[in-house]
Order: C-alpha cells, then sequence, then structure tokens
C-alpha cells in the first residue's frame, strides 16, 4: 500500500513537521470506504504531540459539536459554555492559540459524519492555523458532501491541503494478496482479484480471506468490479442465519457502533437468539465489540452497504422503531436524528422532540444543528405546527444566515391565526430583522411597524426593540433622518416603563442620542455620555449591552471618536471591546475592531490602526454583516499607507456590497477615500464628482456632523481648483455655522483653511492659515495637520517664498513618514523638491507597504497559497511582491524564515 499511499501520508508528514515548526495547518484525506484512510490516521503516533481524536457517526451527526467535542477533549477546551456559535468558535480559538504544552494534532475520523456545527468550529480554526503549532488530519468520504466542500474551500483559500486516496494498482494488489494468503497467487488470479476489487484494500483483505479457505472466485470474473465487490461481501455472511442478516441490518440503522440489545429489539428477537445471533455476527467478523458493552462494524463498508441496500420502505420502518425505542430509553438526541431519518411526518412525538433537541442546540450556541431541527420538526408538523415552534425555526434560520427562509417562515407565524399576540409580534419584529438582512427594506419595515403595533400594549419590550431596530437600520439608510424612529421608540419606552428593563431603555436612549448627535445636536452627545456612565462600573451590564452593536457602551465610543475626545473615546473602546470579548460578542467585537481602527488613524497611529483592522478580519466571517465595515475602515488605511491597488479593490467590494443594502454610512467612505485620491492626483473633475455625492447624500440624510466623514476641506480645495468658488463657499459657511454647536475642532480647521483658500488677500489667506495651524495644536490629529501644512506650503511656494516654507513641509514630511503614512510623506517630498529643499528621499531598496506585509508573512512560513488568502490578494499578486523583496533586501524565502521576521 506505501506507493498508493505516498502522497498522503508524506503530505500528513510534513504538516505535522511545520506544526512542530509553528506553521500549523490541515490535511484532509478523502476517498470511498475500505481505500485505507483510518490506516493512515491510526499511524499518526503521539510523539512530541498532544493528540486529540474524534470519529463521526451517521446518527451523532446531529449532536451539537459532538466531533469537535471529542477532539478538543483531551486538551481541556472542549466544554466551554457559551450561547453563540461565534463565541464559542472565538473561545476554542483563544484556548488553543494560548496553548503552551506540546504541538497539537487533532485527528478526526470519518469527518463526512460530522455534525454541522463541528464544521463550522473546524473551518474557523483551520483558518487561523497558520502562525500556530497545531495540525488538523481529517479524513472522509465524498458523501454527505459537506466536509468535502469545506474541505476543498480551505484548500482553494490557502489554509490547507486535500489528498485523494486513488485504487491500489495491480502490483501493489498482488503484493497485498501475497502477504494476506502468505503465498505468491498466480499472475491471472491477481489480476482477476484486483479488477473485482477495483483496488480497494478492505475488499482485497476479504477476497485473500476466501482465497485462503479455498473459494473458487473464477465465477465473478466477468461481473463489474462494483457487483463483485458487494458479492464478495456477501460471502463474508455466507451460512449467516435470516435472524443475523435481520439484526445486521438494524445495527446498521443504529449506525457503526451500537447497542446490540437495542439491534436484537428493533429485529424483533428475544434476548436468548439475540445473544447467539450477535455472537455468530462476531464470529463471522462482521462485528467485533466496542467498549461501553457496544459492538461495531469491523469496517464502515459494511455498515454503508447494508444501510444502502435495504428497501426504502424497510429502512424508513427500521428508522420509525429506532425513534420509538431511543425515547424510551430517554435518548432524545439520537431519536431525534431517526425522527428525521425515518421521515415521521405528522407524528406529535417526533416533532417534539425535535423541537426540543433543536432549543437545546439553539441555547448551546450550536446554530446549524438547531436549524437542522428546528426546521424538520415545523416540516413534520406541516398544517399543525405550533407558531412557537415557527417562531423558534425563523430565529435558527437566521443564525446560520438563511435569512430568506427566515423572512418566508416568520412572515407566515406573524399572521398565524392560533399566534398569541407576544408570538405574533416577536415573530413579526425578527422577519424585520430578517428583511433587512436581504435587502428587501420596505418589506421590513412593515414587518417591524407591524411588531410595534401587535405589542405596543400587550408586550412593550418587543414593541420598542421592533422600534429601536426600525431606527438603527433607518440610521444605516438615512442618517439622523432615522430620529424620528429612535424617538418613538424612547418614548414608548418612557411610557411603558414598567414592562421595559432598565438595559432597554438604556440602549434606547444611547440609541436617540447618537442618531440626533450625527444630526449635529450636542444635547445627543449628553444623552450618550449619561447611558454610559450608567453601566461603566457594572460588569453584568456590560455583558447585557454588548450583544447588540448599537449598546450604550459602543454609542459612546463612536460618539467621542467624532467630538474629538480622543482619551475618552480610548477607553470607551478599551472598556467595551473587553465586554465584548468576554461575553463572546463577535458581531460586536468585530465593528468595534473596525471602528477602534479608524479612531488610531485620525491620531496617526496607523500601525495599531492596521493591528485593529487584522483583529476584525481575524472574526469577521462569524460576523458576516460585519466584512463590509471591516473593509471601508482597511479603504482609508491602505490610502494612507500607499498600498492604491488594494485600496480600490477594497473600495470595490464595499461599494458592491454597501449599494445592495442602500448602507449609506459605508458608502460615504469609499466616496470620501477615492475623492481624496482623485484630488491629489490631479483628476478634479472626479474628485468633485465624489464629493458632490458626498455633500448631497449627507444632506439628504441629515449627517450634519462634519467629523464623521471628514471630506468638507478636501472638497473645498477641489471646488477652487477647478473654479466652483460658489461651492467652496456653501461649505465653508456651513462648517463655520456647525463649528458654533459642537466640541470638534477639525470643522473650525477646515473652514479657515477653506477661507485661506477663497481670500483674494494674501494677508488674509496666510492669517487663516495660521489659524488653522493655531486650531492644529489643540486637537491631536496629526495626518490633518500634514494636509493643512502641505496646502500652507504649497501657497508660500506659488507666492515665493519656498524659504518659509520648506520647514513646513520637512515637518510634514517627517511626521507622515515616522508614522508609516507613505501616501502623505510622498507628496510632501514632491512639494519639497518643488520648493526646491534638500528631499528626504526614500531609500529605493526600501520595502513597499504591500512588500512589508507580504514579506511579514512569508517569513512566519506561510504559503503563496495562504498569503494570498491573508492579505485577499491574488497568488500572482504575491509572487511579484516576493520577487521585489528578494531583489530588494538579496535574500531568498530560506533567510526570511530563517530570521523569523521581515526586514
Amino acid at each position: 500500500m506505501v506507493r498508493e499511499r505516498k502522497v498522503a501520508a508524506d503530505a500528513i508528514h510534513e504538516r505535522l513537521a511545520e506544526a512542530q515548526a509553528g506553521r500549523g495547518g490541515a490535511v484532509f484525506v478523502h476517498g470511498d470506504a475500505g481505500m485505507g484512510k483510518s490506516w493512515l490516521l491510526g499511524g499518526i503516533a503521539d510523539a512530541g504531540f498532544h493528540v486529540g481524536r474524534a470519529h463521526g457517526s451517521p446518527i451523532a451527526s446531529g449532536i451539537p459539536f459532538e466531533v469537535m467535542t471529542q477532539a478538543l477533549a483531551a486538551l481541556g477546551v472542549g466544554d466551554q459554555p457559551t450561547d453563540t456559535l461565534a463565541g464559542r468558535c472565538h473561545r476554542m480559538w483563544q484556548a488553543l492559540e494560548s496553548w503552551s504544552g506540546d504541538p497539537v494534532v487533532l485527528v478526526v475520523d470519518d469527518l463526512h459524519w460530522a455534525d454541522a456545527d463541528s464544521l463550522t468550529l473546524l473551518a474557523f480554526l483551520c483558518r487561523r492555523l497558520a502562525a500556530s503549532r497545531v495540525a488538523v488530519v481529517a479524513a472522509l468520504r465524498a458523501w454527505p458532501p459537506a466536509a468535502l466542500d469545506l474541505a476543498r474551500d480551505l484548500e482553494e483559500s490557502g489554509c490547507a491541503r486535500t489528498v485523494e486516496l486513488e485504487p491500489l494498482g495491480e502490483r501493489s494488489s498482488a503484493a497485498f494478496l501475497a502477504l494476506r494468503t502468505g503465498h505468491e497467487l498466480p499472475a491471472r488470479t491477481a489480476r482477476t482479484v484486483w479488477a473485482m476489487c477495483a483496488g480497494n484494500p478492505l475488499l482485497l483483505d476479504h477476497a485473500a480471506r476466501l482465497l485462503a479457505d479455498g473459494a473458487d472466485l473464477g465465477s465473478l470474473e466477468t461481473r463489474s468490479p462494483d457487483l463483485a465487490g458487494r458479492e464478495l461481501l456477501v460471502r463474508r455472511f455466507v451460512g449467516a442465519t435470516t435472524e443475523a442478516m435481520r439484526c445486521a441490518r438494524a445495527g446498521s440503522v443504529l449506525g457503526l457502533s451500537f447497542d446490540p440489545g437495542a439491534a436484537m429489539e428493533l429485529a424483533g428477537l428475544d434476548t436468548e437468539a439475540g445473544d447467539d445471533t450477535v455472537a455468530g455476527l462476531q464470529r463471522e467478523r462482521l462485528l467485533r465489540e466496542a467498549p461501553g458493552g457496544r459492538v461495531e462494524f469491523v469496517h464502515p463498508l459494511f455498515q454503508q452497504i447494508l444501510y444502502e441496500e435495504m428497501p426504502t420502505s424497510t429502512r424508513l420502518r427500521l428508522h420509525a422503531l429506532a425513534f420509538a425505542l431511543l425515547m424510551r430509553r430517554g435518548s432524545r438526541a439520537e431519536a431525534a436524528e431517526h425522527a428525521l431519518r425515518g421521515n415521521l411526518a405528522g407524528d406529535r412525538h417526533a416533532v417534539a422532540a425535535l423541537e426540543r433537541v433543536g432549543r437545546d442546540a439553539l441555547a448551546a450556541g450550536a446554530t446549524e444543528t438547531a436549524a437542522r431541527y428546528l426546521a424538520g420538526a415545523h416540516r413534520l408538523a406541516g398544517d399543525h405546527a405550533d407558531p412557537e415552534l415557527g417562531l423558534a425555526a425563523g430565529q435558527a434560520l437566521m443564525a446560520v444566515g438563511r435569512a430568506a427562509e427566515a423572512v418566508a417562515l416568520l412572515g407566515a407565524v406573524s399572521r398565524h391565526p392560533a399566534a398569541d399576540v407576544e408570538t405574533a409580534a416577536q415573530a413579526a419584529w425578527m422577519a424585520g430583522r430578517a428583511g433587512f438582512l436581504t435587502g428587501d427594506h420596505r418589506q421590513a419595515e412593515r414587518d417591524l411597524d407591524r411588531a410595534a403595533e401587535l405589542a405596543a400594549e400587550r408586550a412593550p419590550s418587543i414593541a420598542v426593540e421592533a422600534l429601536l431596530d426600525h431606527a438603527n437600520f433607518q440610521h444605516l439608510i438615512h442618517g439622523s433622518r432615522a430620529l424620528p424612529f429612535a424617538a418613538r421608540a424612547r418614548d414608548h419606552a418612557r411610557e411603558h416603563a414598567a414592562g421595559v428593563g432598565a438595559a432597554l431603555r438604556r440602549k434606547v436612549a444611547s440609541a436617540h442620542g447618537y442618531i440626533a448627535y450625527l444630526g449635529a445636536d450636542l444635547a445627543g452627545l449628553d444623552e450618550v455620555v449619561r447611558a454610559a456612565r450608567e453601566i461603566e462600573d457594572d460588569p453584568e451590564a456590560q455583558l447585557t449591552d454588548v450583544q447588540g452593536t448599537w449598546g450604550a457602551l459602543s454609542n459612546h465610543a463612536f460618539a467621542a471618536k467624532w467630538a474629538e475626545r480622543f482619551d475618552e473615546c480610548e477607553q470607551a473602546f478599551t472598556r467595551v471591546i473587553a465586554a465584548a470579548e468576554r461575553a463572546g460578542a463577535i458581531g460586536t467585537l468585530s465593528m468595534l475592531y473596525a471602528s477602534r481602527a479608524e479612531f488610531m488613524v485620525r491620531v496617526g497611529r496607523l500601525r495599531e490602526a492596521f493591528a485593529s483592522v487584522e483583529q476584525a478580519r481575524a472574526v469577521k466571517d462569524l460576523a458576516p454583516i460585519s466584512e463590509r465595515y471591516v473593509a471601508a475602515a482597511q479603504t482609508w488605511l491602505l490610502l494612507l499607507s500607499g498600498d492604491l491597488e488594494e485600496c480600490e479593490r477594497r473600495c470595490a467590494q464595499v461599494e458592491r456590497s454597501a449599494s445592495n443594502l442602500s448602507d449609506v454610512g459605508t458608502l460615504i467612505v469609499v466616496w470620501y477615500v477615492r475623492g481624496r485620491r482623485a484630488l491629489h492626483e490631479g483628476d478634479l473633475a472626479t474628485a468633485c464628482a465624489q464629493f458632490d455625492l458626498l455633500d448631497e447624500t449627507t444632506q439628504r440624510v441629515g449627517i450634519f456632523e462634519p467629523c464623521l466623514v471628514p471630506f468638507a476641506r478636501d472638497a473645498a480645495v477641489a471646488y477652487t481648483r477647478i473654479g466652483r468658488r460658489e461651492s467652496a463657499e456653501r461649505l465653508v459657511a456651513r462648517l463655520e455655522a456647525v463649528s458654533e454647536s459642537l466640541p470638534c475642532v477639525w470643522p473650525r480647521i477646515a473652514a479657515a483653511t477653506g477661507r485661506a483658500l477663497l481670500a483674494d488677500d494674501p494677508a488674509v489667506t496666510e492669517a487663516e492659515f495660521a489659524t488653522a495651524l493655531a486650531l492644529h495644536d489643540t486637537t491631536d490629529q496629526p495626518f490633518e495637520k500634514v494636509e493643512t501644512q502641505l496646502l500652507y506650503g504649497a501657497w508660500l511656494r506659488r507666492t515665493g517664498r519656498p524659504a518659509r516654507a520648506r520647514p513646513m513641509l520637512a515637518d510634514a514630511a517627517a511626521t507622515a513618514a515616522q508614522a508609516g503614512a507613505r501616501w502623505l510623506a510622498a507628496r510632501a517630498h514632491e512639494e519639497l523638491r518643488r520648493a526646491d529643499g534638500r528631499r528626504r528621499t526614500t531609500d529605493p531598496q526600501a520595502l513597499t507597504p504591500a512588500e512589508t506585509r507580504t514579506a511579514t508573512l512569508a517569513a512566519q512560513g506561510l504559503t503563496n497559497a495562504e498569503i494570498a488568502e491573508r492579505l485577499s490578494i491574488t497568488v500572482r499578486t504575491v509572487e511579484t511582491h516576493l520577487s521585489r523583496v528578494y531583489t530588494k533586501l538579496r535574500m531568498s524565502r530560506r533567510d526570511l524564515i530563517r530570521r523569523g521576521v521581515a526586514p
């Protein structure tokens, strides 16, 4: 077998060696039953590794996290309670990441039978193994397809390798038969058996045993390999009684491993006859003893064939009997799977069991399992489905991203004649949430309005939740125009204070204040701060608050950023991120990391901003809704660092996603970044078009807080340069007006800069620039100061005073270079050159930002495919970057890895 299995064995060996060196990863070995997958996995020794082993099972495929709990149990990290799938994934990765013992290898056999939640968790972990000492080695078949689809997806993204086990060739088969029979077979016989068994090692092994017993296999020569293989198996049962075959079939329905007493009962055998039957099947080497008083099939192929060859009616009947038997024994989780496989439509006991198991899974954060069982229960119940079951199924479907299905199901529940007011209102509320995720905003608004109307008196907390969601979704689309919806939610919470908890009242007040502040209402900021102050010293209340992205703590961090209360903002981010990590609130956490990155940019801490974005990217696949916000945060960073190609790619990604959902909040970021770039590349027409779009949109949706996306100064520059003086004057007047009511300094800086550009008197221009620079000394926004210095220095140069310009431009260049803002530094150097100053040139051998990121990951031992996945670029782009790195540094890839870090 070694020759045909060498590729797979080498892949496993290499992956283990890489994990020992701190470069973890995964290998997936797939092939048909009997091809030797388990043999390969069994050869993984524990020398130097901490091994966690797991085995998938068809009947256990509905038990939440069953496979990964097995695999991680040996590490002591497999049983951490949480109420969300995302939180569980995040916690388990933290546990592996902080593991301080021997390198870890997780060995999973029959992964194709793993429960859906284990597959989700495994995929999450595999995408993060590159810099760890953790290896995953798993074996699987092509059906059911979910596991193989996952493996191939991971391989395409550079996070894993898949190896297919092919049948043994004729030469290897002959050697294998000779080993098993004790003598070399005639060439014709060996060729015949090889063809009959299609090179399957398990079937070859049984053929060898038959030959050793004197069987004549000549009659099988003309049969197809598949049929011949099945007949070889049947020959293993020659002499088996009808009762034995009945018992074996019953066992195949129960799974690979089963309680023999259960199989005997399903087969209708009494105790004495059943014991003799099971003993006979063990003598025939079909079954063997297993731990816990159970028996198991010697190989999954036996169980598979017995199960698949069974008539459909027999299979369904046995599943129904297994369901009843397991329910009597109290094994509800196993019984639920039989209810689905037996298609027990209309069986109220089956529906009840599926619902209970589904609700338990939902409470444990096993959302994939919950969706399977709750949706299955709803389907089996048919027209008799209880509205509360429909509500739970809809919530589970939402949790796994099947929003369109959830909308249809929840909409029907909200109008079900048997639904009580609270259930109908909650279903309408959830349908509204799901509707916004699908982009059907009108229907979503109707559902949320209906939820608020239904629950207004009988369930005021649901009414407030629906109104709050309506306000928050409207805020994403219409900015501060959503304020009436927030006011309605706040007023309803106050009116029904007895039925609305303090946490919800606080969230509503905070949301109202935040949306009001976007409209330049300073009282809104005070409202946000008060709500956050109520719980800044209450850890338990904080855990509740961070379960929703727009909680009081999050809003405080966001609003403090726009208000330029930067010390307060950083403290707020530290507090809310710590609470979200404790709570496992991954959706909130991803958004917070992205928003904190934008804060770090404002205060000139570009490297910390990149680190925060990486933290957001690390968990974004657990919170898909945050992906465009993370990408939007990256666009600004990439522009400042000079990676313009990647910046535009991210802009296009955000624009596609946000346009489909009318997400104004992220669209305006993209327009701003593109406008800034076009302006400073001299494409004034494009720049003005982007700034016009920004101006019209922010005014239309009521975003009057100019610091949210600080485009006004760049817009004024573009308008004055292209000759649109009136447009620039209008912007400056608006900045002057809003500056009077807001605490932030930047609008006054932008207004002063605008007045300088518009002035006809040089003395006025100089005075306004001086005012702007003086204001910069009162706020910590170094990149904004660099922009002002560039404008002022360029004006001094053009008006014949280059000597005065040079120190200012040199300071701007130094500030930008020190922070890693290469785009700004390059512009400052260009202005210095024009001012005939001594230009601080960039070393031509220095790496660009993109090359530095690529070299850093290569130094960690990542493959080109893994680097491409981590940086979201193509493999070809990685190759180009590395080629330049090797030339500039005069190093090979081995040199980079030996150093461990990029220069």
